[in-house]
């Protein structure tokens, strides 16, 4: 049991959608990109090689790779901040978290949304699920994703949603 107590599924389970959590992060470009040069630093191993070379891509006409990475961590967080405010699950993984496995990767016409990667995507599924998609495991989270990046300031939006 964690320090949050035990979790119960919510009875009756859920027959219309809701927001599961809100979450927002917001990053210093300059010291964002300050703590990826840093010798040593493995902070880069935080986003997947697909995001990387988004970022790179996308720093061909912007010029600058750390606000396109920036605003990916910022996105992490925003999740992990959501995830957290559903109340689902007796242990949230945390500082032992990989967050490689949370991945921002865009739709067919660029727009962006979260992507979990195992072992965080079953974690996060089964609790949700445990806590309100009732006994046939009804239901399923969206997690709906917002970038932006302004002068030093990275910034990402993310809403849970439980739709049945």
């Amino acid at each position: 049991m964690s320090a949050r107590g035990r979790v119960e599924p919510v009875d009756p389970a859920p027959t219309r959608p809701f927001v599961l959590g809100v979450g927002v992060d917001v990053v210093d470009i300059p010291t964002f990109a300050e703590q990826l040069d840093q010798p040593g630093s493995t902070f880069a191993l935080s986003f997947t090689g697909a995001e990387r070379r988004e970022c790179r891509r996308l720093a061909e006409t912007s010029g600058n790779i750390g606000q396109h990475l920036a605003a990916r961590w910022a996105a992490k967080e925003a999740f992990y901040k959501a995830w957290t405010l559903a109340d689902a699950g007796d242990e949230i993984p945390g500082a032992q978290m990989d967050w490689s496995q949370i991945e921002v990767v865009k739709d067919r016409w660029g727009r962006p949304y979260i992507r979990l990667h195992e072992p965080l995507a079953s974690i996060v599924t089964g609790a949700l699920t445990a806590r309100f998609g009732g006994a046939d495991g009804a239901g399923r989270a969206v997690w709906q994703l917002s970038l932006s990046h302004d002068g030093p300031i990275a910034q990402a939006f993310v809403v849970g949603e439980w739709r049945v």
